[in-house]
């Protein structure tokens, strides 16, 4: 039985990777790492298996980011009574330095809430969804070195 379970989980590894992934990059809560840990641990390529995660979880975020975007500011300022002043300031500063924000994506529950925040205020899609990728890559990175060393180790 389980090495029925880890045959199917090779043979469809990187999309399963993949799409878990995704779902972590969404408000569903799923441990992305964990996963990647098994994935590796049964022989995965570990470049793909990065790869897998990477791309998965970024279109997670984009989807934060995208839901974000279905909310009109104005909805925004009402509910949380902001004045204009107040949403005109905050429109400069993530103009000016919010896509960073989307470096922190990778955080668990706040990660999601950045995205749709940066979403709700109309940062710019490219820079957002850029920076996220390569801070989403950098922790599937480190996680995947660290256990390649580990591993090599023992």
């Amino acid at each position: 039985m389980v090495e029925t379970l880890v045959e199917f989980f090779k043979d469809y590894g990187y999309w399963g990777m993949g799409v878990f992934a995704f779902l972590s990059g969404t408000i569903v809560p799923i441990a992305s790492e964990v996963l990647m840990l098994f994935f590796l641990g049964i022989g995965l390529d570990a470049v793909g298996v990065t790869l897998a995660a990477t791309l998965g979880n970024t279109l997670g975020g984009v989807t934060c980011f995208a839901l974000g975007l279905l909310v009109k500011k104005e909805w925004l300022m009402r509910f949380f009574r902001i004045s204009e002043k107040q949403m005109a300031r905050a429109d400069r500063i993530i103009e000016k330095y919010g896509f960073w924000a989307a470096g922190l994506s990778f955080l668990p529950a706040i990660g999601e809430v950045i995205l749709m925040l940066l979403g709700i205020l109309r940062a710019n899609k490219a820079k957002v969804i850029v920076v996220m990728a390569v801070g989403k890559f950098i922790r599937y990175a480190l996680l995947t070195a660290s256990y390649v060393g580990l591993t090599s180790l023992i």
